[in-house]
């Protein structure tokens, strides 16, 4: 039994890295996600602002990960095209798209302070050790976006659950 429970947790972090493995779109929400927190420590968030911005980043990943499962099931049944099954895709990549509409409209609320947008702007012009530090994570993101897909993963039919 408690291996069964341990097992869930290992399948549960199989669909995440499969996901972010598979769908450059994730891997733009993660990138995402990463900046967002990184900048966050230039404002003086309080802890109910955070809380909305993990939940907003929360809520952008798993309609990633809801519409990755749901694209798959749709594939495996579907082979040939379907109208029905075009609406089903459509719907939650339709999801997604709110869910990341929606973050944008909270980073556009919390992040629109032009005096700090300046003194971050300032903090990277003034130290080179940081522009390259940052040049590198932008070289790092687009290298992680555009990743080519990873073919060489397990089927799930194939795997003991």
């Amino acid at each position: 039994m408690i291996k069964s429970f341990l097992n869930s947790f290992k399948y549960a972090f199989c669909g995440i890295i499969s996901t972010i493995t598979n769908e450059r779109n994730m891997r733009v929400h993660i990138v995402a996600a990463v900046y967002v927190l990184w900048l966050s420590g230039f404002y003086h968030f309080s802890k109910i602002e955070y809380a909305v911005l993990f939940i907003v980043i929360a809520m952008v990943i798993v309609s990633e990960l809801f519409n990755t499962a749901i694209e798959n099931a749709v594939d495996l049944v579907s082979t040939s095209y379907n109208k029905i099954a075009k609406k089903s895709k459509d719907a939650a990549a339709g999801a997604v798209l709110f869910s990341a509409f929606c973050a944008i409209a909270v980073g556009v609320l919390f992040f629109a302070d032009t005096d700090v947008l300046y003194d971050i702007f300032d903090y990277f012009r003034q130290g080179f050790i940081r522009f390259i530090i940052l040049l590198l994570s932008l070289v790092i993101s687009m290298l992680f976006i555009f990743k080519p897909k990873n073919n060489n993963h397990k089927s799930y039919n194939k795997e003991k659950h």
